[in-house]
């Protein structure tokens, strides 16, 4: 089937699926920045509750953003040129999406686990005691500014391939 009439179509579809990531995302990278000054377990349940109900659209986000990449390639004619820069994004993404994902789960799940949250389905045992030691080591076991700037570098250099297709 023949792609390159809806290319400026799936390239939209693209965007949006970035859009809906991001947006989502931004949510999860919001919550790890402010854990960093959190103590209250109240809030602590709140706040990780809040990141753990925007996984479902960032996930549908990162789904729609590279199907549509993928098959943006093909209506684009770009898998095949001898380019490489769409190999090297399709790369970056599988790698960012590779490192930050069970990084910054496993981080969340610390927080979670602290604070009495069951990190597989997100019940919460208010009535459980929360040891503030263990609360602060979990909270400060995680690396907010390395994960966000992995994550701002690596959309930095993805915006970089796709607009420019230096290679």
């Amino acid at each position: 089937m023949d792609l390159a009439p809806f290319h400026g179509w799936i390239v939209f579809i693209h965007i949006v699926g970035v859009f809906a990531f991001l947006l989502a995302h931004g949510v999860s990278a919001g919550v790890i920045l402010r854990l960093r000054s959190e103590r209250d377990p109240g809030a602590v349940r709140t706040l990780v509750d809040l990141s753990r109900r925007s996984m479902n659209v960032m996930s549908l986000g990162g789904l729609v953003w590279l199907v549509a990449g993928i098959l943006a390639g093909f209506s684009g004619n770009y898998w095949t040129t001898g380019r490489y820069w769409i190999w090297a994004s399709l790369v970056v993404a599988i790698l960012i999406i590779g490192v930050m994902t069970p990084w910054g789960r496993m981080y969340l799940n610390k927080v979670r686990v602290a604070v009495g949250v069951d990190p597989k389905t997100g019940a919460i045992d208010a009535s459980a005691p929360v040891d503030a030691a263990q609360l602060d080591a979990a909270i400060n076991s995680g690396k907010p500014m390395l994960l966000a700037t992995i994550g701002f570098g690596g959309l930095a250099v993805l915006a970089y391939l796709m607009m420019f297709k230096p290679f």
